[in-house]
């Protein structure tokens, strides 16, 4: 430490130079100011480093002709290691301000929080993930790996499908009942809307028979300039409405009813945007649930928790089921295109 302070003291300056080096610190106390105001988030006046730079330069000169230089350098070394605490600092501060921004919405919108075995059983199957890669690398097989990711994703898919999948595939089976021949059970239909007990949209404040509702934010601009938004919160909720086609209609019971349709009624915002989606008298609608009988009176509700309960529209479902055959033939020929190109890769 003293042999640096030599070092740095060994050159003794003139008049001249010191007010040279003056004007210099002010250029720190620029970066001083942005950092203490904008990372630390101080309060103090604008001029406050403006005038002080230069004095401890120009004081430490009345002590000593050799310091002002030794000073400056400790200035100028100062704003590095202040803007890299200053990172730290401004990030923990974000993290909590963004936690408690959270909990806030959290509140407002009744979202429990993440169960803690949920997260213990992320954390193991993460490490689990690691772990399995960095074996496969020090055993010079992280090819298998060609075979494995496409394994995991088929057996997911088979085993634990999405409630849209399930709701796909119990569509295509089941046959579309005409509403005076329902019989117990779950069932197809297909008609027109009708209101019973609206609700209230909770951003635009539309009357419907149904809505889902989403939040979404922007994500920080990519290298060209573009944006996506995330959905941070979503809700669906429908009341009571009937569903009616030529033979009649038939009251359904709406909650816990999924929407799988593509349609937005409402949308507004910036950086934070709200987006709602309706369902409405007269529209033209796919529903399968399960069919119930309340005090005599038959009643479409959701069944048992892995029951099919959703609602779609009945030209996007004929799209799909014209076009999934062909789809299908197409993924099962790339799949076994891919099992051989695997095969040749690993051997």
């Amino acid at each position: 430490m003293n042999d640096l302070f030599e070092f740095l003291t060994q050159n003794k300056t003139d008049a001249v130079e010191v007010v040279f080096l003056m004007l210099f610190s002010l250029g720190i106390a620029l970066f001083q100011t942005v950092i203490y105001s904008g990372l630390f988030n101080f309060k103090f006046p604008n001029w406050l480093f403006f005038v002080l730079s230069p004095a401890i330069v120009g004081v430490s000169f009345l002590i000593d002709s050799s310091y002002p230089l030794a000073v400056v350098l400790l200035l100028f070394l100062s704003v590095f290691l202040s803007a890299f605490i200053g990172m730290i600092v401004s990030g923990i501060r974000n993290s909590k301000e963004e936690r408690i921004e959270r909990e806030k919405f959290n509140r407002k919108h009744n979202i429990q929080k993440t169960p803690l075995s949920k997260k213990i059983l992320g954390i193991v199957v993460l490490i689990g993930i690691i772990l399995s890669f960095i074996y496969l690398a020090e055993n010079g097989n992280l090819k298998l790996l060609l075979l494995i990711i496409p394994g995991f994703i088929i057996v997911s898919s088979i085993f634990f499908p999405s409630n849209k999948s399930k709701f796909m595939r119990l569509q295509s089976i089941l046959p579309t009942s005409k509403i005076d021949a329902i019989a117990m059970g779950q069932v197809e239909i297909v008609g027109d809307l009708e209101e019973i007990e609206p609700i209230i949209s909770p951003y635009f404040n539309k009357p419907c028979i149904g809505y889902y509702y989403k939040i979404e934010k922007e994500s920080p601009r990519d290298d060209d300039g573009r944006t996506t938004y995330s959905t941070i919160f979503s809700e669906i909720k429908t009341g009571k409405f009937k569903i009616k086609d030529e033979t009649g209609s038939v009251t359904v019971d709406g909650e816990g009813l999924e929407y799988y349709f593509n349609r937005i009624d409402n949308q507004a915002g910036g950086k934070t945007r709200y987006t709602e989606t309706y369902l409405k008298s007269n529209d033209y609608m796919l529903l399968i649930g399960y069919a119930d009988s309340d005090n005599g009176t038959t009643i479409i509700r959701k069944g048992s928790p892995d029951t099919v309960f959703g609602i779609a529209m009945p030209r996007s479902i004929s799209f799909r089921n014209k076009y999934k055959p062909l789809l299908d033939s197409f993924l099962v020929t790339l799949f076994f295109i891919s099992l051989i190109l695997i095969y040749i890769i690993l051997n």
